[in-house]
């Protein structure tokens, strides 16, 4: 049975913490209602994304779609911003609780080689963030989403396998995370995510990964707004004369090779994953394993898109992803003509870069390109200017709109660097586009 959507705000019932558990009560009730039963009342629809009940293992959400959230709905003034940002955490020193950038500009990568920028390089992260608090004065985003690569260089400093409910204390979360993004328009603001491949520990699959998907329930230093419920997942937005469908992605793939393939980037490599490496019964369970588990990943994944896409309603389809479209062209390709894919977020390389829908280079177009990989948590590839008149570190402020998207790249200083508008493309496949919520109810 299809529920109507009633677009409340979560103040109208006290808290969020209520508005929850009405949500709960309701959905429950929708599922288990029958034909016969008399009509069920409208499921509410908050301006808060929920997850269900925290699973045993990282991987048992995979796919989820999450209820459909609803900003600007109660007569107040339409913000309509949404950041983006990548790549932007760095690493705690010795005892020190202020994140400094992974340094890869040094000799010991001669491809990224380049001087050191004293005020910049040392605190990069540092200066995105308050770029953002300063953004957020005048354009409070409605929620925030985040490219991957979230600490470096390995990510959460533990060993997958643990439960999604225990959550594992090294430090980072508190003073590279909560510590750093905070303050009037940031505070309480969702970040909405998925993993990179410094998240699998760069080149050691062991690496807590699935803690960047357990910190979705909370923690000890959580304020509630961490949102990265399994590696692949969805999300419907609706604004008061339009919607956005959000397409979350896992393309860590393309960072997996043999193990006997020498790369400082092969998560599956030999060359530092311990002998008898395991994420347990989650997988991957060995290092044999490893390769194939994420090319399966990959596959579930493209069936998953192409029939969310196909069933897709909204006026905007978003993908969400750490690796830019030049790996996994032909599926992109795919996506972005057949289905209408208008707009790619990704991260990975360190700088800020968009692929205009009228760039001759853009191979996608006019589907538009964002590369936010210059959050500050390493290095970024070109020379950086002290004063931030430059694209290698900073973030992406959106403003969406029923007729356009407004992309607006912001430096680490706090210049707007170049605004792309970005139009709606239309699909030249055209299938059922039903609801998304009729396969679950």
């Amino acid at each position: 049975r299809v529920v109507t959507s009633h677009r409340w705000h979560a103040s109208e019932l006290g808290t969020r913490a209520t508005a929850v558990a009405a949500w709960a009560v309701l959905l429950s009730g929708a599922l288990s209602a029958r034909a016969a039963d008399p009509p069920l009342p409208a499921l509410p629809c908050f301006d808060w994304f929920m997850a269900p009940a925290p699973p045993q293992h990282g991987t048992d959400l995979n796919g989820i779609v999450l209820p459909d959230v609803c900003f600007n709905q109660t007569g107040s003034t339409p913000s309509l911003h949404v950041f983006v940002i990548g790549d932007w955490g760095g690493i705690l020193y010795e005892e020190s609780t202020m994140p400094v950038p992974a340094d890869k500009r040094s000799s010991k990568f001669p491809f990224f080689q380049r001087p050191f920028v004293a005020g910049v390089d040392d605190s990069a992260q540092l200066r995105v963030a308050k770029a953002m608090r300063d953004r957020a004065a005048q354009n409070a985003p409605d929620y925030i989403l985040n490219m991957g690569d979230n600490f470096y260089w390995g990510g959460v400093e533990a060993q997958c396998g643990a439960p999604m409910w225990q959550h594992v204390q090294t430090g980072q979360w508190t003073w590279i995370f909560e510590n750093v993004y905070k303050g009037p328009g940031i505070d309480g603001k969702q970040w909405l995510g998925v993993l990179g491949n410094h998240d699998y520990g760069g080149y050691a699959f062991t690496s807590a990964w699935d803690q960047a998907i357990s910190y979705t329930w909370g923690g000890p230093s959580s304020t509630g707004r961490w949102v990265t419920p399994a590696q692949y997942w969805m999300a419907k937005v609706h604004y008061p004369d339009f919607s956005v469908d959000y397409f979350f992605l896992d393309t860590n793939v393309f960072t997996t090779f043999p193990p006997d393939h020498d790369s400082g980037h092969n998560i599956c490599g030999d060359k530092h994953n311990k002998i008898g490496a395991s994420c347990g019964i989650m997988g991957p369970q060995s290092l044999e394993d490893c390769p194939s588990w994420f090319q399966k990943l990959w596959a579930a994944q493209v069936v998953w898109m192409e029939r969310n896409l196909a069933r897709s309603t909204a006026q905007w389809q978003i993908a969400v992803t750490h690796f830019p479209p030049t790996w996994g062209h032909d599926h992109w390709q795919n996506w972005t003509h057949d289905f209408g894919v208008d707009l790619i977020l990704t991260g990975h390389k360190h700088l800020q870069e968009v692929w205009r829908p009228t760039d001759v280079t853009n191979t996608l177009s006019p589907t538009a390109v964002v590369i936010s990989g210059g959050g500050g948590g390493i290095t970024s590839e070109g020379l950086p200017d002290a004063e931030g008149q430059d694209d290698q570190y900073g973030f992406f402020d959106l403003t969406l709109s029923r007729k356009a998207i407004k992309i607006e790249a912001i430096s680490h200083g706090g210049h707007l660097r170049s605004t792309t508008m970005v139009q709606p493309r239309t699909a030249t496949r055209q299938e059922d586009r039903g609801s998304l919520f009729d396969e679950y109810v």
